[in-house]
């Protein structure tokens, strides 16, 4: 698939403030705020906060979506650890098995979580009371586990990506990364990272970003706000 979503920045990758949709920064700040806040709603679910059917469906898609971008990001960073590899170890061609014990035993448990989390969101779907226990334990898992790995990202991969990664070699890793999303992921990927903004950032986030994003925003961003209320449990 086709993504509106440009190419990602690395260079910004600390937790900073951000210019722009695409630095790494604002990626993860919503990675880990978007677990956390289904992690809470789903909570709340399981201890009997209200959970009408319309509430449910949002918070499937909310949760559904994240878990998405959660696996998108891991192939992301896969494919930017591939191309240090080949930048720092000149033959290594686009083999991956370059890749430490310490970050396969990393992918194994996060696609494990990952699978966790995917069966006990069936179980939401069909029934929020029987599902949410199930689907809380496991968001609250995932988000303690992409935590860690993103700040091992942050921490030594992202700057041997800055020091070391061309530009053109980013951009291939983005589009290789996404290319297999599923079709209108971007009408919730991006709401959703203009939603990790702080308000002092979004007027620049806007005023950088691409003309096709703006057009997304427009016309989703306000589904998407309505989706955010009813995953916060506010009227929507």
């Amino acid at each position: 698939m086709t993504t509106t979503l440009p190419p990602t920045r690395t260079a910004s990758a600390s937790r900073g403030a951000v210019t722009e949709l695409t630095d790494h920064a604002l990626l993860h700040r919503a990675l880990r705020s978007g677990l956390r806040m289904a992690g809470r709603a789903v909570t709340g679910v399981a201890l009997d906060d209200p959970c009408d059917p319309a509430r449910q469906r949002e918070l499937v898609r909310w949760t559904a979506g994240v878990l998405v971008e959660v696996r998108a990001h891991a192939a992301l960073r896969r494919e930017l650890e591939a191309a240090v590899s080949r930048a720092v170890l000149p033959g290594t061609g686009d083999d991956r098995g370059t890749a430490s014990d310490a970050g396969t035993a990393s992918d194994a448990a996060l696609d494990a979580s990952l699978a966790r989390a995917r069966r006990a969101l069936l179980v939401f779907a069909r029934d929020a009371s029987a599902g949410a226990p199930l689907l809380a334990v496991a968001l609250t898992e995932l988000a303690a586990l992409v935590d860690d790995r993103l700040d091992a990202e942050e921490a030594g991969v992202l700057p041997l990506v800055d020091a070391h990664v061309p530009a053109a070699e980013r951009d291939r890793a983005v589009r290789t990364a996404r290319r297999l999303l599923p079709a209108g992921q971007d009408a919730f990927t991006l709401p959703w990272l203009l939603d990790a903004c702080h308000p002092a950032e979004r007027v620049a986030v806007l005023r950088t970003a691409s003309r096709s994003a703006r057009l997304v925003l427009r016309f989703a961003g306000a589904r998407h706000g309505r989706m955010r209320d009813a995953v916060l449990g506010l009227p929507w």
